[in-house]
């Protein structure tokens, strides 16, 4: 087991994605801030009380993973 950074996607409040790992906080941080600065998307479930678009929220969170089960970029 190793310490590493998962980068957690979320679309309005639900995770879409949270397959990538990085041994540095740099590189996760990096790709977290891209996917935050996005353009909204239209949100196809949007009713009269809800928003007609949601963005893309991407953090870094830290994680012990066994290298061996997931792959770990640099």
């Amino acid at each position: 087991m190793v310490h590493a950074f998962i980068l957690i996607l979320y679309l309005g409040q639900k995770i879409v994605s949270q397959e990538m790992h990085f041994y540095n906080i740099d590189n996760c941080i990096y790709y977290a801030q891209r996917l935050n600065s996005q353009p909204p998307v239209p949100n196809r479930r949007a009713g009269e009380d809800q928003p007609k678009t949601q963005r893309y929220i991407a953090v870094c969170e830290p994680r012990k993973v066994d290298p061996k089960q997931v792959s770990v970029y640099k």
